[in-house]
């Protein structure tokens, strides 16, 4: 039998790898012969002639002309068709071994009937040549039928480093029932050594998670190994840190009951870009649907480790509360300047509030809670870290490390009362200070109005701090109260705070004055007025301030407002 030679174009694109160009399968060729009884009567014989069974004898392995081109044996196995229980033994060696560019034999194995609920049909194995020389142990993938064997070698032509060409096609009838699927490694991956400890199998029941374990040369010289997850149209990625050459962890099932699709993808020496190293699949049995959860390279470069929300965290909460916990490595650069995590709740509905929270960090460990403070609706957060390099004092940068999506139900809309970043509206000191400026009062204006009085009184203007931009990560209601000075933003934070911890809804409204301002709107017998405690407080004359009292800024009329105060927004 003459078979033509066969191109097949190995092309790498960035985070995957893709095969096109793959041959046609051959036609079987065998012979027949009789199989009926011989008896001494020869018309008896004849007579029965229609009745004699014929069946194929199976020939030895024909190889392509390729094949002879380069020296290419087969070993095993030897017949173009056969029957195993799942394995088989490929043997081989080629002897022009030196004009080849690549030294790795190309096996695809293909189920005939197809792969249902499953990204392809085939399976591929990348054998190394040693001294010329392969041999593995192949396995049937999907159990019970019937599967062509493709095997290929590399081109012997310069400049053809990603060409493989056919030099042997046979079929192989697996008798077992049970699937007994590997890990499917790509030729990136053989070729860079990246290989999962576990799990063993590349097709196997799960519950909601697949713990993940595997190691990288000790040259390897990425920080991380990406894994995508896969199912239908859905996907989602996670990151994980290697450590010296190891890297593991929970992958979850995010999507539900089902079939995901699991990539591991890891660096090439030099580059930026992922490719895919190794492939696997996990049926999930359970049908919780996990929040959407996604980390960024920062979340290895920084050293975030992040304990809650975990990758277990269902999509649907029905609750205020969303704890924020995890640490920071204390060996990376820059940790010692991470005083705070901050962490954005975004409400991805029509009015796309923002809130904001910094969670302190001691001892390199995070732990509060931040708080769906918009009602009923979808969810991002996102835990960010502050960006090493600080350009401006007044302004904070950072960079996400984390982020997470829900579904939240069945809460109220507090975002006027919940405590935010730098309104610790529920610290206790805030909580007593608060009752015992109003004491005694029994109207809510009463006690918008001894708020105001406070602040203005308590809090002195901080010339300093206002004209060199000594802004914290850390200003806040609590910090101003105990050290009674401060700018516009500090004498709003503790105003807000006041009055939201005695359940009068309040919010931090931020503006301009000619520069930069902040001021506080309070909701009053169902009206919203708005109250500036800075400007009630005092004056700056040569540069020191000078406390000076008035009441001209409590629920001022708009129109007198609205000549000085341009309002922008409010900030949650």
């Amino acid at each position: 039998m003459t078979q033509t030679r066969k191109l097949v174009v190995f092309i790498c694109t960035f985070t995957f790898l893709l095969m096109a160009g793959c041959s046609e399968p051959e036609e079987e060729t065998s012979v027949t012969v009789d199989t009926g009884e011989e008896t001494e009567n020869q018309e008896e014989t004849k007579k029965f002639e229609d009745d004699v069974i014929e069946e194929p004898v199976p020939e030895s392995m024909e190889l392509s002309d390729y094949a002879d081109e380069i020296g290419f044996m087969l070993d095993s196995p030897k017949k173009e068709k056969f029957e195993v229980n799942t394995t088989f033994e490929v043997q081989g060696s080629i002897e022009e071994i030196k004009k080849l560019v690549s030294d790795d034999i190309w096996i695809t194995l293909t189920r005939n009937n197809g792969v249902r609920d499953l990204e392809t049909d085939d399976f591929n194995y990348y054998l190394p040549l040693e001294g010329g020389k392969f041999k593995q142990t192949l396995s049937l993938f999907h159990g019970k039928g019937e599967y062509e064997v493709r095997v290929r070698a590399p081109s012997n032509k310069s400049g053809e480093e990603d060409r493989y060409y056919d030099v042997a096609v046979f079929d192989v009838v697996n008798r077992d029932d049970k699937i007994q699927r590997e890990i499917e490694y790509t030729q990136f991956g053989k070729q860079h050594g990246i290989s999962l400890i576990s799990p063993k199998l590349g097709l196997k029941d799960r519950e909601e998670s697949v713990y993940i374990e595997g190691t990288v040369p000790e040259d390897h010289h990425g920080k991380m190994v990406l894994v995508q997850v896969e199912k239908d149209e859905e996907k989602r990625q996670l990151v994980f840190a290697i450590h010296g050459d190891r890297f593991a962890g929970d992958v979850p099932l995010y999507f539900g009951k089902g079939i995901h699709q699991i990539r591991v993808q890891t660096i090439a020496d030099g580059e930026e870009y992922y490719y895919d190293s190794a492939t696997f699949y996990a049926d999930n049995q359970s049908t919780t649907e996990m929040a959407k959860m996604e980390k960024f390279n920062q979340y290895i470069n920084r050293g975030v480790t992040v304990y809650e929300p975990s990758w277990s965290e269902p999509a649907l909460q029905e609750k205020l509360k969303y704890r924020v916990r995890g640490k920071i490595d204390s060996e990376v650069a820059g940790a010692d300047d991470i005083s705070h995590m901050i962490v954005t709740v975004n409400k991805l509905d029509e009015d796309k509030s923002v809130a904001n929270y910094f969670v302190p960090v001691e001892d390199y460990i995070f732990d509060d809670d931040v708080y769906f403070r918009f009602g009923p609706g979808r969810y991002e957060v996102v835990i960010n870290v502050p960006d090493l390099d600080q350009r401006n004092q007044s302004v904070f940068y950072y960079q996400g490390v984390m982020r997470t999506e829900h579904e939240v139900m069945n809460i109220e809309d507090k975002r006027d009362l919940l405590p935010s970043r730098g309104i610790e509206s529920d610290h206790p000191k805030i909580i007593d200070k608060a009752k015992e400026v109003t004491a005694g009062l029994e109207s809510d204006r009463e006690k918008a109005k001894a708020v105001y009085q406070f602040v203005a009184k308590h809090v002195a203007y901080d010339v300093e701090k206002a004209e060199q931009d000594l802004f914290n990560l850390d200003d806040s209601a609590l910090s101003t109260l105990d050290s009674g000075s401060g700018v516009c933003q500090d004498y709003a934070f503790l105003a807000t705070a006041l009055l939201r911890a005695i359940g009068i809804e309040s919010h931090y409204v931020e503006g301009y004055t000619g520069e930069r301002h902040a001021w506080v709107e309070v909701k009053v017998d169902g009206e919203w007025m708005e109250m500036d405690p800075t400007w009630g407080a005092g004056y700056v004359q040569n540069r020191k301030f000078v406390f000076q009292y008035n009441e001209d800024y409590f629920d001022p009329d708009q129109a007198f407002l609205d000549k000085t105060h341009r309002r922008e927004g409010i900030m949650y």
